[in-house]
């Protein structure tokens, strides 16, 4: 898993230096707007829950008892915020759909796709393939059993082969690596 930022930066932060604490907010900033982006399916919402997630963590860093556990912790806490905002969506409110070049029909198929994907299936995959996440690390995350995250996986990838059966490339459906999907939205 790639950090979200220098051990020794969420150290100082967790030691309450406040500079540490922005600096910190800064540089989750791009990853947690996409991550929460890609988990609502709207720029708004994932600006909202990006927003909320920086503020919790911007509240609750210092209570953290190891630098090391930060990077769960912050996937966490922006699904949550995400998955809040995606409940709690209205119709007029999730006006603003993520930004996809309309040249690009493979791009705008494989989100439809991932789109009508059920929440539980559609988190496990953005976490592997958008997050490049490990099956070990979105069980810590989401907070389930690793062998669950294989098989909402596995479910997931035979949804996605059949919503996107027309494409010869489904190369960002391999079961063997944890690579970033090719594809990515």
């Amino acid at each position: 898993m790639e950090h979200w930022a220098p051990v020794e930066l969420v150290r100082r932060a967790i030691a309450r230096d406040e500079s540490a604490v922005d600096e910190l907010l800064r540089s989750i900033w791009t990853r947690a707007f996409r991550l929460a982006t890609t988990i609502t399916g709207s720029v708004t919402l994932g600006e909202d829950a990006a927003q909320e997630a920086c503020v919790i963590v911007h509240r609750k860093v210092a209570g953290l008892r190891a630098a090391e556990a930060f990077d769960t912790w912050v996937y966490r806490v922006i699904m949550r915020e995400a998955a809040r905002a995606r409940r709690h969506q209205s119709r007029a409110y999730d006006d603003a759909p993520i930004p996809i070049p309309r040249d690009d029909t493979a791009s705008l198929d494989i989100w439809r796709a991932l789109e009508s994907l059920p929440a539980d299936l559609r988190d496990v995959t953005v976490l592997y393939y958008f997050g490049a996440l490990k099956t070990a690390e979105i069980a810590a995350v989401l907070r389930i059993r690793e062998a669950t995250v294989r098989t909402r996986l596995t479910r997931a990838r035979q949804r996605l082969r059949g919503e996107l059966r027309d494409y010869d490339d489904a190369s960002f459906l391999r079961n063997s690596t944890n690579e970033v999907a090719t594809h990515a939205v």
